[in-house]
């Protein structure tokens, strides 16, 4: 029979609490839930293909289909993303829902919308400057995953008034649809 004295079992507890404490974070699977919604009138844009970079924009990414109710959901978990997949054969099955590896050291997210045109606020472009290779990269916002998780994120809406608050681990982006003459160039 083993004695265990109560400053032995105060320190194992501590001892036990100080590991969950800094592992929690890897021992528990995180969701982002991305709703997305109609710039001008706030209605829930139920079917879109988000394209979703982990990090700055590069290479492939997921594409990840809006459900029923505007929203895409990403789930992460031993260090890779996967996203829900709303219906069968989504994104005229182009659908790329992972998993895909998280790179050490990133914390933020990059999206773009598929058919429907992007609401958010853009970088500068500078009249005259040449354009490098990374453009795109340098324009394109992207969000902090820590910031989404914590208190939730409500992207820019360049193309109305209407505004939503976005709850921890949510981001809220909003999108219009194509105007005529944009849909005859594509």
């Amino acid at each position: 029979m083993r004695i265990v004295l109560p400053s032995q079992a105060s320190a194992q507890g501590f001892l036990i609490w100080v590991l969950v404490a800094f592992l929690a974070p890897v021992l528990h699977a995180q969701n982002i839930e991305i709703r997305v919604l109609n710039g001008r009138d706030g209605k829930p844009i139920t079917k879109e293909c988000l394209n979703v970079w982990l990090g700055p924009l590069h290479g492939a990414g997921l594409i990840a289909p809006t459900n029923k109710d505007g929203v895409v959901v990403l789930h992460f978990e031993s260090n890779q993303v996967t996203a829900d997949s709303a219906v069968p054969h989504a994104c005229n099955g182009m659908a790329v829902l992972g998993p895909k590896a998280v790179p050490n050291g990133i914390d933020e997210i990059t999206i773009a919308p598929d058919e429907y045109v992007a609401c958010q606020e853009y970088g500068k472009i500078v009249p005259g400057e040449p354009a490098t290779p990374n453009l795109l990269r340098e324009i394109m916002p992207s969000y902090s995953i820590k910031k989404i998780l914590e208190s939730g994120v409500s992207a820019a809406n360049r193309c109305g008034e209407f505004r939503a608050e976005a709850k921890p681990g949510e981001l809220v982006f909003f999108v219009r649809p194509r105007s005529f003459s944009e849909r005859m160039r594509q």
